[in-house]
């Protein structure tokens, strides 16, 4: 079932105050496909709900309804596969507190392979890893359970394509 905006039993906001960053992302049909179902959070654990919309991705806080991300995602007739053509962060601070593109980036990156496509990218995973105890409950507070999502699937992996530009 493809997520929608109604599937959400809060008031969703857009996001108030955005700001455009440089950003890239591929993706082959079948990753589209996957990512074009959303997430549905299905316990207090699971920080947020994501769907697709008139080619616009959207990415919300579960608990608040804030729209933090959205990236528009398109498939040119000359393109093999569906691109990121666009990345937008909230910048108002009482909404969200980063400001810090190359972190939003990150984020974006763990929501769409762990989040939406299922995979532990461990390119990504790494810049989670720490010691740090303020870090951990910060990553917990960002991302939830995605963080002990283990459904990697190697091949899939491998086909996925990421370039970010900073």
């Amino acid at each position: 079932m493809k997520t929608e905006r109604k599937h959400w039993k809060i008031k969703l906001n857009e996001i108030s105050k955005p700001e455009r960053i440089n950003f890239s992302m591929q993706f082959t049909d079948e990753q589209f496909e996957k990512i074009t179902n959303g997430l549905i959070p299905e316990e207090m654990e699971d920080k947020w709900f994501i769907y697709f919309e008139d080619n616009w991705l959207y990415f919300h806080r579960s608990w608040t309804g804030y729209c933090q991300f959205k990236i528009r995602i398109t498939k040119e007739k000359d393109e093999k596969q569906y691109c990121v053509k666009e990345f937008y962060a909230e910048r108002n601070y009482d909404r969200y507190k980063c400001i810090v593109d190359s972190e939003d980036i990150r984020k974006i990156q763990l929501l769409i392979t762990r989040g939406l496509l299922g995979i532990a990218e461990k390119k990504i995973d790494t810049d989670f890893n720490s010691n740090s105890t303020v870090e951990l409950i910060s990553n917990w507070s960002d991302f939830g359970m995605l963080l002990f999502n283990d459904t990697t699937d190697s091949e899939k992996r491998d086909q996925f394509l990421f370039i970010s530009k900073q």
